[in-house]
């Protein structure tokens, strides 16, 4: 009788263990492709990522909290197809806590992801982490606008993606610190308009609103006043939960640029992370020499600064996958790079995903340009090759959970 306890009780456990564990995709994905490496999609010294997996454990078990990503990078981010495919297919797994943190990008004349649309009744300044020489500073998207126009708007919407409805009611806003700065927030939602005014002890830089019914796009415009206004962007969140996906990536952006950007570090610790997933490489290859010591010196610091906003988050580094030197060369800096980033993380034990050996290392963009996943610049992947990187992400991410939770 014990005996038959105890092999229900084992029973039991081990449907509840599967019911945590996520399904894989990885030789699907990967299948058409004979020059995707999948033995190599896993996270190297992926136990620090355990706090991380636990958390994951724990919102799909009880169904309640929001654990929150925060995935930080350069041009392959910002167009968000890589980091949609994770979001959407985590979100799809232990549910969808919002969209996360957006920016108006067509105002500062770059590109957005698809399922972002914006517009304004004036033409705004602009700057990105990547021109530190620009005096205009930029906050935790990467990105600024500014404007000193009187009633200056921002019309902005999410459109439906392959998931469905990306709908709202909580906003947090990253704007200007003037304390004389107002704002006037109409949700399209048919609620009544909101004001948006900088209280004593409200962080300077940031605003919460909370909805009373959801939305899908918001009219923000500035009353009238002498001050300067300024835009970094806005997390869009709803009271379900699930996870928090906040995308942040800036073209032509490296290590040293963020981290001299002090704005964007102050504003950062507001996202409390959970994770941080860091994307960089590509731009810190595009030269014709490399310094280990001081490339190292950069992502350690950053590491440092990511620490010091958000001191319980875990921390993964990838790789950056292989692309051309003016399009003419296989960049033989950027597999400099990457081997540094790999020595470094196994150092120092730092989770790393190294997308440059799954993708098959130097040269391979060739084959990835030949198979139409890679455009003519021949440094950026075409949407579907993004995709196929998000989707072997994702996988290596459920990897390590499901280890985590088969070990429980």
């Amino acid at each position: 009788m014990k005996k038959s306890c105890l092999y229900i009780a084992s029973f039991i456990f081990c449907l509840q263990v599967s019911a945590q564990l996520i399904p894989l995709n990885d030789n699907t994905v990967a299948k058409p492709y004979s020059f995707v490496s999948v033995v190599f999609n896993r996270i190297f010294n992926s136990n620090s990522l355990d706090s991380f997996y636990q958390k994951l454990y724990d919102l799909k078990k009880s169904g309640s909290g929001v654990v929150t990503i925060v995935h930080i990078g350069d041009s392959h981010i910002q167009a968000d197809f890589l980091s949609a495919v994770v979001r959407n297919n985590l979100q799809q797994f232990f549910g969808n806590a919002g969209r996360g943190l957006v920016f108006p990008y067509q105002l500062a004349q770059s590109n957005a992801p698809p399922d972002i649309s914006s517009s304004s009744n004036t033409i705004w300044q602009f700057n990105r982490i990547a021109h530190p020489e620009i005096p205009i500073a930029p906050g935790v998207s990467g990105f600024c606008i500014r404007t000193n126009a009187l009633g200056a708007s921002i019309d902005f919407s999410l459109k439906l993606n392959d998931k469905g409805d990306q709908s709202f009611n909580r906003l947090k806003f990253f704007l200007d610190s003037n304390t004389s700065s107002s704002w006037i927030l109409q949700a399209n939602n048919g609620s009544s308009p909101t004001v948006i005014k900088k209280n004593d002890n409200d962080n300077f830089f940031f605003k919460e609103i909370i909805l009373d019914k959801d939305a899908n796009g918001f009219l923000l415009s500035s009353l009238p006043s002498g001050n300067t206004k300024e835009f970094y962007g806005v997390s869009l969140e709803n009271s379900k939960a699930g996870v928090l996906y906040h995308t942040i990536g800036v073209n032509g952006s490296r290590y040293d640029q963020y981290n001299i950007a002090s704005l964007f570090w102050q504003q950062l610790s507001e996202l409390n992370a959970d994770l941080f997933i860091v994307s960089l490489g590509t731009n810190d290859a595009q030269r014709t020499n490399f310094n280990n010591d001081a490339f190292q010196q950069q992502v350690d610091l950053f590491i440092q600064k990511l620490k010091q906003a958000s001191p319980k988050a875990a921390v993964l580094i990838t790789t950056a996958a292989d692309s051309y030197y003016k399009k003419r060369y296989p960049n033989v800096v950027l597999r400099s790079v990457n081997t540094s980033l790999f020595s470094y993380c196994n150092q120092q034990h730092i989770p790393i995903w190294d997308l440059y050996r799954i993708t098959n290392g130097y040269g391979s963009a060739y084959r990835w340009m030949k198979a139409g996943l890679m455009n003519a610049d021949r440094i950026h992947y075409t949407a579907e090759g993004y995709r196929l990187q998000g989707n072997l992400l994702f996988n290596a991410l459920a990897k390590g959970y499901n280890n985590y939770v088969s070990n429980y």
